[in-house]
């Protein structure tokens, strides 16, 4: 339940003050209200087109060391009494967490470009059918293609994080999606599904673009040859690279898994973990960035940080309570999956600094290898040991320059050791949700035909 009788920053003043009145020591308060509007293609058809409107608010309390937490989707002065006596209620019964460092202290934040446009803040359910009707009538150029799903969706977000150490601000998102999954059949041959996407934070991303690129690599599926089992340099791309770091290397980088002993780079900071042409790079403040904003779900500004240098290991992703259990600060990478759930650590966009070769260089330099554009089953991977085992699709053989659509092929090994493998970066960077980076190939990786 969403009121506009009361701005959420107001909201947040009073919500502490009941926090405070009920007999909590410290406390924080985030609030979130968002706006989207979704129109859906499914089977070459324009399904739906939505407009929703969401919110709630979460109070987190300390009672010395023992914490309670409580959250509410009644954005309502008349609520945060209960949202408060919960929250102390809970704490009172938890166990005390002697590790508990406090909330964070205030901030100063930096100025960061192009997260809100009030172009795409206020934008229309048939503005978003037309570029919808456009997206289909593009892809459809070619009766081989079918677009399985796909659509065009924005959204506009509003936060407030206050707490009692006297940290508060507010910030207003936007941000655009779209998003494609085609497939194409021709005299009984049908191609694995191809994702194509994009975003940004100001305007909707070009449809006529997306369309093209959508089509050109699902129709290049077609007529699949067979790879013999072996090892061979893999390209991936973007979306590969994301799939396959967000279940491996990027949980290494946590700080919460690091203190734990889940990381197998725990204590090896200023050590070489990957190839010397590798850099490695999280930047909440990245221009048209989709986690891109002034401050963390902890209120703690946004930041860059260099991750991996040259190959060597600089340093970990952290929120404000396990910083301090490392004895640091926090890097800015508290995030919460919604009101109702406590910050964890997570990445904010991830990119990798580009290399000097072009994608055409990279595919001559390879004379019998695969290109990877996406992975299925990364998400069985495991982070502390590297091992992965995973469905590469798309891919392509790459034979003496030419690029051959294979199907039903595995790649299986292990990212820490494949990480030194990284012998060419490409020069173009590409974006998949929040990885920014150029083609990657590895020189060896176990390919596995099924």
């Amino acid at each position: 339940m969403v009121s506009s009788e009361i701005n959420i920053y107001d909201l947040g003043i009073l919500a502490l003050r009941e926090a405070i009145r009920y007999g909590a020591d410290e406390a924080e308060v985030y609030i979130v209200k968002t706006k989207e509007i979704e129109s859906t293609i499914q089977n070459n058809k324009i399904t739906e087109t939505t407009t929703s409107r969401n919110g709630g608010i979460s109070l987190r309390v300390s009672l010395g060391k023992k914490l309670g937490f409580a959250s509410t989707n009644k954005l309502i002065p008349q609520e945060l009494g209960k949202l408060a006596e919960k929250a102390v209620a809970i704490a009172k019964a938890s166990n005390e967490d002697k590790d508990w460092p406090g909330f964070p202290p205030p901030q100063e934040y930096r100025t960061v470009k192009n997260i809100f446009s009030p172009q795409l803040a206020e934008i229309d359910e048939d503005t978003i059918i037309e570029k919808t009707k456009q997206l289909l009538e593009n892809t459809l150029v070619d009766k081989r293609i079918t677009m399985v799903y796909g659509g065009i969706s924005v959204n506009r977000t509003s936060i407030a994080i206050l707490n009692t150490n006297g940290l508060s601000n507010i910030q207003h998102l936007t941000a655009s999606i779209v998003f494609l999954e085609t497939l194409a059949s021709e005299a009984g041959n049908t191609t694995p599904i191809v994702t194509t996407g994009d975003h940004s934070r100001t305007s909707i991303p070009s449809i006529e673009y997306l369309a093209k690129r959508a089509v050109e690599e699902t129709l290049s599926c077609l007529k699949p040859v067979k790879i013999e089992p072996g090892n061979y340099p893999v390209i991936m791309n973007a979306s590969a690279i994301e799939s396959l770091f967000n279940y491996t290397l990027f949980e290494a980088l946590k700080g919460d898994n690091v203190v734990r002993g889940r990381s197998p780079y725990r204590g090896r900071e200023n050590e070489k973990i990957a190839s010397e042409i590798l850099t490695l790079i999280d930047d909440g403040t990245l221009n048209q960035g989709l986690f891109t904003a002034l401050f963390d779900h902890e209120g703690v500004s946004m930041k860059k940080k260099i991750l991996i240098e040259n190959g060597i290991l600089k340093q970990f992703l952290f929120n404000h309570y396990w910083a301090r259990r490392y004895g640091g600060e926090s890097t800015g990478n508290a995030m919460r999956q919604s009101y109702n759930s406590i910050p964890r650590i997570y990445p904010t966009n991830i990119y990798v600094k580009q290399g000097d070769a072009s994608f055409d260089e990279i595919i001559k330099e390879t004379r019998k290898g695969l290109l990877v554009k996406g992975l299925q089953g990364a998400h069985s991977s495991n982070p502390e040991t590297g091992e992965y085992s995973v469905v590469a699709t798309p891919a392509w053989l790459v034979d003496n320059g030419v690029l051959k659509p294979v199907r039903n092929v595995m790649l299986a090994g292990n990212i820490y050791d494949e990480l030194f493998r990284i012998d060419m970066i490409g020069k173009r960077t590409e974006k998949w949700i929040h990885v920014w980076t150029p083609p990657i190939r590895f020189s060896k990786i176990r390919v596995i035909p099924r």
